[in-house]
């Protein structure tokens, strides 16, 4: 479930990707994770089908408790390039806010609010300059970081772990078709 740990750089994996690409990627995240997560009832959101990985409902409430790391530090790096950022341990957020138990009502607490925080990010993605692209901060794994890079890290974010969702449901018996709109990964 985590960013590779001890690495100096950021990966180049979306440097050819249009930045206008990785932007629309971003914005179709929050109605896709809901598709993703469409007709499933409580017992298919705590299954766990791959051993030793999250269940759905560990993934989706994941996804917003990063969106909130992540809308916290894009918003930083732009307003205030050259800070650093705190780290957070995804395992321990699970356990500790109990993803596994949560209700219906909690789950479309969290994605009304992923999609809140794609919906508040956006318009700065959407404006930002060629100069403002490169503001920089200091990420715990990966050392210094551009605003770009953040937009590739999120884009991708949603993505994989929508991928992670769409496989569950595939080992459930309950597949949904909605095919990948980025076909590679960053890491």
């Amino acid at each position: 479930m985590s960013a590779p740990t001890a690495t100096s750089t950021f990966p180049a994996g979306y440097a050819a990707v249009p930045t206008a690409t990785l932007i629309e990627v971003y914005a179709a995240g929050a109605s896709r994770l809901r598709a993703a997560l469409a007709g499933l009832d409580p017992f298919e959101w705590t299954a766990r089908p791959r051993p030793n990985k999250w269940s759905i409902v560990e993934i989706a409430l994941h996804l917003t408790d990063s969106e909130l790391i992540g809308t916290g530090r894009s918003r930083l790096t732009f307003a205030q390039p050259g800070k650093g950022f705190f780290t957070y341990d995804e395992n321990g957020w699970a356990a500790a806010f109990d993803y596994q138990g949560a209700d219906a009502s909690a789950v479309e607490r969290s994605l009304s609010l992923f999609e809140a925080l794609r919906a508040y990010q956006l318009p700065i993605f959407a404006r930002a300059t060629a100069a403002e692209w490169t503001h920089e901060a200091r990420h715990p794994e990966w050392g210094a970081v551009t605003l770009r890079n953040l937009l590739e890290l999120y884009a991708d974010h949603s993505e994989r772990h929508i991928a992670q969702i769409l496989e569950n449901r595939r080992l459930l018996g309950i597949p949904v078709e909605l095919p990948a709109i980025l076909e590679q990964r960053l890491y």
